[in-house]
């Protein structure tokens, strides 16, 4: 065990995915249910990681700021992405060092982000509606170096699902449903 982290399970966890792909697919999701205003609850619905079927029963909300219409009283949906973003960094981050043998002593992530309103309220045309950019910056101390810290980040980043979702993009798909 190295920083939390059970360095045994993810060895086994690696051997069972290169031994059989499907142990190595993961499927997660949450379901909203609106409230009121922009105010909406959230509830993770069961994950599947491999063969396997994984209860997930976290809830929270979700909220604007008044400014933007709402009651101020939970994240809005873009920091909950950009903490989804920083924590899958942090976690890649963790799990390396992990591997490398490193002990890390701190470990924290920012996350900002621009977003122009104009896009998102259709209120000029050709005003971008998707955040203009994305910066996060890293605070780590241990007994690593700079150097394996650096290499760690951009391994992080690399491999982390969520930041490679974010710069490739991937398909989405709607649809409507009856209620």
């Amino acid at each position: 065990m190295r920083n939390g982290i059970p360095a045994a399970g993810l060895s086994e966890m690696a051997h069972e995915i290169r031994d059989d792909a499907a142990q190595g697919l993961a499927r997660y999701g949450v379901a909203l249910r609106w409230l009121s205003g922009t105010r909406a609850q959230v509830q993770t619905l069961p994950a599947t990681i491999g063969r396997q079927r994984v209860a997930r029963e976290f809830s929270w909300q979700v909220d604007e700021p008044r400014q933007l219409g709402g009651s101020n009283h939970a994240p809005n949906p873009q920091e909950l992405l950009l903490s989804g973003l920083g924590a899958c960094l942090m976690v890649g981050f963790a799990v390396g060092a992990t591997v490398q043998g490193i002990q890390l002593s701190t470990l924290e992530v920012e996350v900002q982000a621009t977003l122009d309103l104009a896009g998102f309220l259709d209120l000029r045309p050709g005003a971008p509606v998707p955040m203009t950019g994305i910066e996060y910056t890293m605070r780590v101390a241990g007994d690593g170096t700079r150097e394996q810290y650096e290499q760690l980040r951009l391994q992080a980043e690399a491999h982390s699902p969520n930041a490679m979702s974010l710069k490739q993009g991937v398909p989405l798909a709607g649809r409507l449903a009856e209620a």
